[in-house]
């Protein structure tokens, strides 16, 4: 598929590759506090963030918490 059709059927789909791929790191980043209760640091490399800070600016601006307090709510301990 060409990148001109993948980007009219995202489009027609009211969303695009960036969003589809935020989307993606988001779930990633979430299941591996969850299941792997790994630190912000390994989650952001892990997602191939050059700066743990530019990590956590996205990460709130995906659901509107610090990826911290994400942390804090999956220690089940």
């Amino acid at each position: 598929m060409s990148p001109a059709t993948l980007k009219r059927k995202l489009h027609k789909h009211g969303t695009s590759f960036q969003a589809q791929h935020a989307l993606a790191r988001k779930h990633v980043a979430l299941s591996l506090y969850q299941i792997k209760g790994m630190s912000n640091e390994a989650v952001a490399e892990y997602l191939n963030f050059n700066d743990p800070a530019n990590f956590r600016r996205s990460f709130k601006r995906w659901t509107g918490s610090t990826p911290t307090l994400i942390q804090r709510l999956f220690n089940f301990d």
